[in-house]
């Protein structure tokens, strides 16, 4: 198959997936009011890999190495600083274009780009072929995915294996000749209810006396014991909102609860060897962080255009001290851009497979991380009260009061008040 259509996509989670928002249980995501936001969003991802234009074709789909047939360009293994550079393009281009992001391709690769390196570092030839076969089933297959990292975790003073709960971390409870037995679960997985498959890497070091816990995996999500119970959205825009003209574009995260679930051995990447846990947590931090902050550079690329909007719309682009919050705010903005490409340009090998630099990358992800929240009140404090405490729609569109609304809530003459509400 190699590229799916956005409809086929959407077709593929009517599958009989256990979902369950706001204590309701989940007959047809694709129809529901918030999950349907968080399928149309990854949806939009698809659309871009049909797109008849040849510009954005080409930065999203790539040919298989070996058949040449087109499949999607997270799917190829990154092997030098090019294709790193590439994921982040490709990034960009599907934050710019959509409006959001349609997380799980990359999230996804994170994990079996880690896998990968760790089954060479293990020399475990098993596990090696085992990805590969994985691989190929994503690239001919077209399938969105999701990482399931971080476990539940219950008492953080306490170690794995000293849990009031031995599944607060996921654990393995069985092992046979078809595959192993899992229970446990994972929280604060993005994308997680629409995904196509799974993957599983533990989160943390584990020790001699925690082998169960050090595990690996790939499960499509409609597997048997498995069930998502999600975090709650906004939904679509509504009539309280000064919105534009653009859909809404949201995640869902989600808690997926692993009860008894089967997995066969040829979707097994790790069972027991604590000692690469930490290798394989450390590795797929990397890769995600490097993902993270080619995100966050178009994202913070718009928040830092509404503050310099805002502070046009206010009459005050000129004022000194509005100008030295927008240099602040552009000197973060190009900050984490410059540290993104850095940590691409030098790369640690392993084998044939890049790893963007664990030094760069992590700079990058403390220097947005840290001075986001500095990041945030630069743009309040350019867009003032107004932004907290604004009238919304629906007053605007009453005729008893928008006469006072139009005619107080103005701000510079070059704008008129309904698009300066629609800006804040």
């Amino acid at each position: 198959m190699g590229i799916r259509t956005a409809e086929e996509y959407r077709q593929s989670l009517r599958d009989g997936r256990k979902v369950y928002i706001s204590g309701e249980k989940v007959e047809d995501i694709t129809q529901h009011r918030v999950l349907g936001v968080t399928v149309d969003t990854v949806a939009a991802g698809y659309e871009m890999t049909s797109s008849s234009d040849s510009e954005v074709r080409d930065q999203l789909v790539a040919p298989h190495p070996e058949s040449g047939e087109p499949i999607n360009r997270f799917f190829v293994t990154p092997q030098n600083s090019q294709d790193l550079l590439n994921r982040t393009r490709m990034i960009h281009l599907l934050m710019e274009r959509t409006g959001g992001l349609p997380f799980g391709k990359e999230i996804g690769t994170d994990c079996l780009n880690a896998i990968m390196v760790v089954a060479r570092e293990m020399g475990n030839k098993q596990y090696e072929e085992n990805a590969a076969r994985f691989l190929e089933h994503l690239r001919q297959n077209d399938l969105h995915t999701c990482g399931a990292v971080t476990c539940v975790k219950g008492d953080r003073s306490r170690e794995p294996a000293n849990q009031k709960h031995p599944d607060y971390y996921l654990r393995v409870v069985e092992q046979n000749q078809d595959g192993i037995v899992v229970k446990g679960a994972k929280m604060h997985i993005t994308s997680a209810p629409n995904a196509n498959e799974i993957l599983v890497v533990p989160t943390r070091q584990m020790r001699e006396n925690e082998a169960e816990y050090a595990v690996s995996f790939a499960i499509p999500a409609n597997t048997e014991g498995i069930t998502f119970i999600c975090r709650n959205g906004r939904g679509p825009w509504s009539d309280r909102e000064f919105h534009p003209d653009s859909p809404v574009r949201e995640l869902s995260e989600a808690l997926i609860v692993f009860d008894h679930v089967f997995v066969p051995w040829e979707r097994v990447f790790m069972c027991g060897e604590w000692q690469y846990s930490m290798l394989l947590a450390y590795t797929f931090a990397t890769f995600h962080r490097f993902t993270a902050i080619s995100y966050k550079i178009p994202s913070v690329e718009i928040m830092a255009g509404c503050a310099v909007a805002m502070a046009k719309y206010n009459g005050l682009e000129k004022a000194g001290h509005i100008r030295d919050k927008l240099a602040d705010i552009a000197s973060y903005v190009e900050t984490l851009r410059a540290l993104a490409r850095a940590s691409a340009l030098d790369p640690v090998m392993y084998g044939e497979i890049a790893v963007p630099s664990p030094l760069v990358t992590n700079m990058a992800k403390l220097h947005f991380a840290d001075k986001y929240h500095q990041f945030v009140k630069l743009i309040q404090d350019v867009g003032g009260g107004i932004l907290a405490t604004t009238p919304d729609k629906r007053d605007w569109d009453n005729p008893d009061i928008h006469g006072y609304l139009e005619h107080y809530l103005g701000g510079s003459d070059k704008f008129s008040t309904q698009e300066r509400l629609q800006m804040v």
